[in-house]
């Protein structure tokens, strides 16, 4: 299956664009890079592969590899990979950046901007962030496709469902130049020797990995609370602590309506986060022989909703991860009071209150 894989990933090659035979002799694709900071304080760079060798007659010998890379900084990374093979090491068809934890700690600026700036560099490629080594994720063997490419429609399948934000290099890059924005970042964790699992997002001030995360559902209401609902997004709840109500339900619609306040006297900033969803309840247990009370089944849901979504703020602001962009908004309409800010300091302060509301307009088969 692995094979087969890689012989179309090389058919693909041959007919985007500009590709020849060529250009395909000797040279050695990129498809993932992970970045690690040792023990020593040296950065580590892991590079996924897939090395092409001409045989003659139309004919290649396609390989899998893996390439390591050590230095005092990240200056000087790609020479050392590039001289680890014959021919010629292609960095722009890299489709995933992975940055462990502690590398994330000390800022992702410069590791980003070299793929940022490059000229043959890929601006759309996905980043996302590990627990432990991002190396132990990117060197994981899977049976079905190269690990690179299996992240890459993860990520891509839990953007289109809306349980993560849809973010690549050049987003990023812009994020970490705008001040009063922050921004969150897939988080992966290795679960068993061959499986590897989106486990929410990571929380970021500026360019540095704040350590503190969201769950995969703390992420997806998060994301509602920003406005980014894609098509829809499915959730599971507990209504009341009572495990045998618990109720999965999909987001069909919503509206937001979000208000900054600053009080001119005291300098007190509150925002104000209300949604709005329309949901189709997928599941819900219930006796069947009983008319379900819809009106109910709402409200608690919307009380339940409004009480995780207070519990997502309160870890925002543990790490001082301005995502909703409030400080980018003072700085618009109050720009005389941002100057005088020291915005790391008194975000912490920013009263966020979130409401949320819940209207049902489908229950499929409930009742």
């Amino acid at each position: 299956m692995r094979k087969k894989l890689l012989i179309l990933i090389i058919m693909n090659l041959f007919l985007a664009g500009c590709w020849d035979q060529h250009q395909l002799v000797n040279k050695t694709f990129v498809n993932g890079i992970s970045f690690d900071l040792t023990d020593e304080g040296n950065v580590q760079a892991t590079v996924r592969a897939l090395d092409i060798k001409g045989k003659g007659g139309g004919q290649f010998e396609i390989k899998d590899e893996l390439l390591y890379a050590e230095r005092p900084s990240q200056a000087g990374l790609a020479i050392d990979i590039d001289s680890m093979v014959t021919g010629e090491v292609d960095f722009s068809q890299a489709h995933i950046l992975l940055i462990g934890d502690e590398m994330a700690k000390n800022g992702i600026n410069q590791i980003l901007e070299p793929f940022y700036r490059g000229k043959e560099s890929n601006i759309t490629q996905k980043i996302a962030i590990t627990k432990g080594e991002a190396e132990t994720i990117i060197a994981t063997e899977i049976e079905k496709s190269p690990i690179a490419f299996f992240i890459l429609q993860s990520i891509e399948g839990a953007e289109k469902t809306s349980y993560l934000p849809t973010e690549n290099v050049s987003t990023v890059w812009t994020k970490i130049l705008t001040p009063g924005k922050d921004m969150i970042l897939p988080y992966l964790e290795k679960v068993e020797p061959d499986k590897i699992r989106i486990a929410g997002v990571a929380l970021f001030n500026g360019d540095k990995f704040s350590g503190k995360t969201l769950s995969k559902e703390q992420s997806s209401l998060l994301l509602l609370l920003l406005d980014k609902l894609k098509v829809t997004n499915r959730m599971a709840l507990i209504l009341n602590q009572e495990p045998e109500k618990t109720i999965t339900f999909s987001t069909r619609k919503m509206k937001r309506d979000m208000e900054i306040k600053v009080d001119k006297t005291s300098g007190k900033i509150t925002c104000n986060v209300e949604i709005n969803l329309q949901i189709e309840v997928i599941s819900y247990p219930q006796n069947f022989t009983e008319k379900i009370n819809i009106k109910k089944v709402e409200k608690e849901l919307s009380i339940a909703l409004t009480k995780q979504a207070k519990e997502v703020i309160t870890t925002l602001i543990q790490a001082n991860c301005d995502a909703f962009g409030i400080g980018m908004k003072i700085s618009s309409k109050h720009p005389d009071l941002w100057k005088k800010m020291n915005w790391d300091e008194e975000y912490k302060n920013v009263q966020i209150e979130p409401k949320v509301n819940v209207k049902t307009i489908k229950t499929g088969n409930l009742y």
